[in-house]
């Protein structure tokens, strides 16, 4: 009986052991990993003769959802929805898409779609194809499949479409989904150190760690307001809040990502938006600060 006794506190004591590693373990934080010059940042934003954006729309047409332990460290197992959102960034003769979100069947790839909006998305897919461009925060489905599933989708990667090569260099990262190979073949794709001015007011910032081909894409207004959209680098604000991460068994077991440089990019952006109040932080799935941001006019409900 004490053997078996023994036997039986060893698996728990394991079991402990590697629930903590895989859903509650957080190292501190290594600062040297990742920094943003925001004066560079902003030099870049108007390096670019032109008029800068005058309004940023933004809507969700598609949303998903996980256990809160999963989005971030340390919360509890309760469902946690995730809106998809995509943003559109209106000057005064044209139109930025950022992001994509994806269509319901996409969806499906992860799970099922918590809802879909057909009208919205039929928004965001006439949005895309009048842009002057299309940017994305990184390479996964639910940031590109709108753009892959629009029905011209080979135009709109000859014309508009803005890949980095980090964003091509690893396939397996598009989970699935992906742009005709043969479309590809004399693709440009983007490549830039560090950061680099995309269009009056924006500037492309790389965010290597959710995937190597991750960025946050800064905008600012012509009056002076400012906006990082982050992407995944946290899928909700909650993650720059706590400076916490996706738990390893998410962001290293499922998403293969460089979990110590995320939490690193996380930290930035809370010091960051301590230093710069009015920096809008822009998070890619989170429903109540995006409300917020919206009802407070950083943020249009609507795609034009």
């Amino acid at each position: 009986m004490k053997k078996l006794g023994a036997v039986v506190l060893a698996i728990l004591v394991l079991g402990g052991l590697g629930y903590y590693i895989a859903i509650l373990q957080m190292s501190d934080v290594d600062e040297t990993l990742y920094s943003i010059d925001i004066d560079k940042v902003r030099a870049l934003a108007t390096s670019i003769e032109g008029p800068l954006p005058t309004k940023i729309n933004t809507e969700a047409p598609v949303g998903i959802e996980f256990p809160g332990a999963a989005v971030i460290t340390g919360w509890s197992w309760s469902p946690h929805k995730l809106p998809i959102y995509a943003y559109q960034v209106m000057y005064p003769d044209g139109h930025i898409m950022i992001d994509a979100a994806m269509n319901e069947e996409q969806a499906d790839l992860g799970g099922g779609a918590s809802f879909f909006d057909a009208e919205s998305y039929g928004r965001m897919t006439a949005a895309l194809g009048s842009a002057r461009k299309i940017v994305f925060t990184h390479e996964h489905y639910d940031h590109t499949g709108g753009a892959v599933a629009h029905p011209d989708a080979v135009e709109l990667l000859k014309n508009q479409i803005v890949l980095t090569d980090l964003q091509l260099a690893y396939p397996e990262n598009w989970l699935g989904i992906g742009f005709p190979e043969d479309a590809l073949d004399e693709y440009e794709p983007l490549s830039y150190d560090g950061m680099m001015a995309l269009a009056p007011g924006i500037v492309l910032v790389e965010a290597a760690g959710h995937t190597p081909g991750s960025q946050i894409v800064y905008v600012r207004r012509a009056d002076g307001q400012e906006y990082f959209f982050i992407g995944d680098v946290a899928w909700t604000y909650a993650g720059i809040d706590q400076v916490r991460t996706r738990p390893n068994l998410v962001s290293r077991g499922l998403l293969g990502e460089d979990r110590a440089r995320t939490h690193a990019q996380v930290a930035e952006l809370k010091a960051l938006e301590a230093e710069n109040p009015t920096l809008a932080i822009i998070v890619g799935h989170d429903a109540p600060r995006t409300g917020n941001q919206i009802a407070s006019g950083l943020l249009g409900n609507q795609f034009e």
